[in-house]
């Protein structure tokens, strides 16, 4: 990866905070459970060698939404598309049951190359959200890091 497309940690992490917030309120006032959060690998090295992580939130959510399915992806779409990631919402008919998918990069083609990716399902009484955000430094001073154990 390119020195240049390093990150801010608090950057990112917030950028993809923001997005979960936003379209999981669409979906309800809130969720049941708490977002599974942590930093993950899978970036790479920049080329000065330094390591790289992503940042992930994921989450599911079964009950009544406040809108349709069709009505809810279509305002998160239109978000994300505001926000400068340019989506649509899409229908996978290959899941059961089928759902409305908004995501960018768009649905099925991976992450960015800065490892940047979005993605919101919602069905009938059932939603998710999953999001990667670009890729940031490692933190030297992350207790999971052999070296700090």
């Amino acid at each position: 990866m390119e020195d240049s497309d390093r990150a801010d940690r608090v950057v990112v992490e917030k950028e993809i905070q923001r997005l979960y917030d936003e379209a999981t309120a669409l979906v309800a006032d809130s969720w049941p459970t708490a977002p599974d959060k942590s930093w993950q690998t899978g970036c790479g090295d920049y080329a000065d060698g330094t390591p790289s992580e992503t940042w992930n939130i994921f989450n599911q959510y079964y009950g009544p939404t406040k809108s349709s399915p069709e009505e809810t992806a279509e305002r998160v779409a239109k978000m994300w598309t505001d926000y400068g990631f340019p989506t649509k919402a899409v229908e996978d008919n290959k899941i059961y049951p089928p759902r409305k998918v908004v995501s960018y990069p768009p649905y099925l083609t991976g992450v960015r190359e800065d490892g940047f990716a979005i993605e919101f399902t919602i069905g009938e009484n059932y939603a998710d959200f999953v999001g990667n955000s670009r890729c940031a430094p490692e933190d030297p001073d992350d207790p999971r890091l052999p070296k700090n154990w």
